[in-house]
């Protein structure tokens, strides 16, 4: 089965009245398990194609299916995709919110969600991502660009998602902290049976970590290869 699923997608931002084309009859398959790449320069199209995919962008259109649902252009998610599709950012201290605390930024998703144990989940996924239960108490300016990140992969976690969205989820680190980073989404991959759809610009990132990628060039998607990497 796929979990991804494209053809003859276009994606498009308006700005000024203006209609400006990012992505161009985009056609791929990610099958189920695998870690998909797609590389390419900054300012190509690849995160904005990545953000249709988790519902965040909705000027778009063509044939789009997500882990068997078909989406429909300028409709949002429906309540059980929102769960089992989840990305993390490139940025994650922008994807906190700077006054609350950690535990609460991960206990408040799992409370919308219904979840019975929700200090016991955000230990389990503090846990999950290799920080100590003592995070849960600190501020996100408290914690190291590292650190940060592996909460956002945490706060993805939390609902157990089946496709895991990363948005150059390394580009933003020190070298000497990417590779922990990278390995750790590896492992997550095989314990939380995920499917990966990875966005780089760093062809040493893809070759890493992804069974095959494409290369996103001036809105067109060019070929898929497969890369050896380990995901």
């Amino acid at each position: 089965m796929s979990a991804v699923h494209l053809q003859d997608v276009r994606v498009w931002h308006r700005s000024d009245g203006r209609e400006r084309t990012v992505v161009r009859e985009a056609a791929l398959t990610v099958k189920a398990g695998e870690t998909f790449g797609l590389v390419g320069p900054s300012g190509c199209g690849k995160s904005s194609l990545l953000r249709v995919l988790a519902g965040l962008h909705r000027e778009w259109s063509g044939e789009i299916c997500l882990l068997g649902q078909t989406l429909l252009p300028g409709r949002r998610f429906e309540a059980g995709l929102r769960g089992k599709v989840q990305m993390v950012f490139q940025d994650p201290y922008a994807s906190l919110h700077p006054r609350h605390r950690i535990g609460r930024a991960l206990r408040e998703p799992l409370l919308l969600a219904g979840e019975k144990r929700p200090d016991a989940r955000v230990a389990e996924l503090l846990a999950a991502v290799d920080l100590p239960a003592a995070v849960a108490d600190r501020y996100p300016h408290q914690l190291s660009g590292g650190q940060r990140q592996r909460v956002a992969i945490a706060a993805a976690l939390s609902l157990r998602p089946s496709l895991l969205l990363l948005d150059e989820p390394t580009s933003a680190l020190d070298m000497s902290v990417q590779a922990g980073i990278l390995n750790l989404l590896n492992r997550l991959k095989t314990e939380y049976d995920m499917t990966l759809l990875l966005v780089s610009h760093d062809a040493d990132v893809i070759a890493h970590m992804c069974n095959r990628a494409v290369t996103l060039r001036d809105g067109h998607l060019e070929g898929v290869i497969g890369t050896g990497g380990d995901g």
